[in-house]
């Protein structure tokens, strides 16, 4: 990952969806746009680890957690 001079110049997007996770590190520009800096997308497949009664599995909980030690 990238190494950051000043945290307050940079900002973050976290997508939590049901088969991935996404995450951008961004700055504004000098003209108001956006510069990505960095992404991370992890594949977490959350739909694969429901139960019978469609609540999500200790072991989907686990791996979806995991993801977020990247």
């Amino acid at each position: 990952m990238t190494q950051f001079q000043s945290e307050a110049e940079y900002f973050a997007a976290i997508d939590l969806g049901s088969n991935s996770f996404h995450m951008i590190i961004a700055k504004e520009g000098t003209h108001g746009n956006i510069i990505v800096i960095d992404r991370i997308k992890e594949m977490v497949r959350l739909n694969a680890a429901l139960d019978a009664q469609g609540y999500l599995s200790l072991d989907g909980q686990k791996g979806a957690f995991l993801s977020f030690s990247l």
